[in-house]
């Protein structure tokens, strides 16, 4: 808890001649909200009504982004699920918590959110919808009371809702830190009705062969593929995954505990949709798959429609929502950083530098303040040949790969990149070896491309 001098402090600071933008953030309260974690698997975040597409319709997760704080930049620590959801439960890259692919748990000696949380009196309830985050086979089970897992290889939004609310209504009358995990926009793409012809197909991609490197488990049979087909399976899967999110908020709201709930939205990586020739999938390190959404609102005590502009990551949700929370971090020794200076000045540079690493550290990314975002190949992949350097926020779709015009920048976050990674490397967990797949999990992993 912030000391009470504290909060009066900055409290006055807020009030100060000038600072007409900081007025709008409160300091936290003093009884603690609850919090409430949704991840969204495979979500970009250009597929989102408030991050600026005029034609996918999500109107709950709009709403959170209006009443909220909507981090415009959002940097995901791996475009693999399981790496990405170590990074955001424990505030550490991939390099510190060591979990680079969806078989390998997380390691005991981590800290996670919910062991914290629990640690200051929470209830704890998490309810995923892929089989490989179950604890048994992603570690993702430290500090939670209660685990709903997923007993096949995925789960239907709908049929996690309903039973994740009637869990969550038990523990409502305290304290509690919910994850709510929604895996639908991961392929196949299979949206229920009405979803599955909520968009009409346009005509803007050429169709193309389908090959091995695609994946389209659902186009079997096909010689030749449709993005324009496609594509509006995805974006129903999007909008399915919305309204179950609504109905989230509708419970929550109706249990009149909304006014007290922390929430954060966030992707966990995105999807290539044929830009860069990737079709339907996560692979490469482009803005596809990286740039994720991030939304957090707590009514009466974060701004209310706040577009963050600076780089931030989901390694920083951790410190942010502790310092939210008013709780220490029981060790300092974090790769995310608390965000709040944001809520007042929505272009303050936090970060030096951002990190993302792909599945295996094959490739890996640097952000920098500056604008430039080198990749380095590691090992051969068949989604990326060469390395790139691209300003990503004046050149999105990363066209314009500029390491033959800038070599001695590329040179210079080569080097800082690789300095990173062994400085990374010497504070990093053990990692968990030899660990064995029950016979279901690898069967799902294997229909989803993960493992041989």
């Amino acid at each position: 808890m912030i000391p009470y001098l504290a909060r009066a402090l900055l409290f006055l600071i807020l009030l100060l001649p000038g600072c007409s933008r900081q007025q709008e953030w409160l300091p936290p309260h003093p009884d603690r909200p609850n919090l409430l974690l949704i991840t969204l698997d495979t979500t970009r975040a250009d597929e989102l009504g408030c991050y600026g597409n005029p034609d996918v319709q999500t109107p709950h997760i709009d709403g959170l982004a209006t009443q909220g704080v909507k981090f415009l930049h959002n940097v995901a620590p791996s475009q693999c699920t399981n790496p990405s959801h170590a990074t955001i439960l424990t505030g550490l890259y991939l390099a510190r918590h060591q979990v680079y692919d969806n078989q390998t748990p997380l390691s005991d000696e981590a800290v996670t959110l919910a062991e914290i949380l629990k640690a200051h009196g929470y209830a704890t309830l998490a309810a995923v919808t892929a089989r490989h985050l179950n604890p048994p086979n992603s570690g993702f089970g430290q500090g939670f009371d209660t685990f709903l897992t997923c007993k096949r290889m995925e789960m239907r939004a709908g049929k996690r809702t309903g039973k994740f609310l009637k869990n969550l209504r038990r523990v409502a009358g305290q304290p509690f830190f919910a994850w709510l995990h929604y895996f639908d926009p991961h392929g196949d793409y299979k949206p229920p009705r009405p979803f599955n012809r909520w968009y009409r197909p346009k005509d803007v991609w050429e169709a193309v062969p389908r090959t091995k490197r695609m994946e389209c488990r659902f186009a079997k049979g096909q010689k030749v593929v449709d993005p324009d087909d496609v594509i509006p399976l995805y974006q129903g899967e999007i909008s399915y995954v919305d309204a179950e999110v609504g109905k989230v908020l509708a419970a929550i709201q109706e249990w009149g505990i909304a006014d007290d709930t922390l929430i954060v939205l966030v992707g966990d990586h995105g999807e290539s949709l044929g830009e860069h020739g990737i079709y339907f999938c996560h692979a490469g390190m482009f803005e596809q798959v990286l740039h994720v959404p991030l939304l957090m609102r707590w009514p009466g005590h974060l701004p209310v429609g706040l577009a963050v502009e600076t780089w931030t990551g989901s390694a920083d949700i951790l410190p942010t929502v502790l310092a939210l929370l008013g709780i220490d971090i029981p060790h300092g020794d974090l790769s995310g950083i608390d965000l709040a200076p944001t809520f007042s000045l929505p272009d303050t540079v936090l970060h030096d530098a951002l990190y993302s690493e792909s599945y295996a550290g094959m490739i890996r990314a640097v952000y920098t303040a500056g604008g430039l975002k080198f990749i380095k190949l590691y090992k051969d992949d068949w989604s990326m040949v060469g390395d790139r350097l691209y300003r990503p926020l004046a050149d999105p779709p990363e066209e314009q790969n500029l390491l033959g015009v800038q070599p001695e920048q590329a040179a210079r976050l080569e080097a800082q990149l690789d300095a990173w990674l062994a400085a990374a490397r010497q504070r990093a967990l053990p990692a968990v070896e030899d660990y064995q797949l029950d016979k279901a999990t690898a069967k799902a992993l294997r229909s989803l491309g993960y493992v041989e």
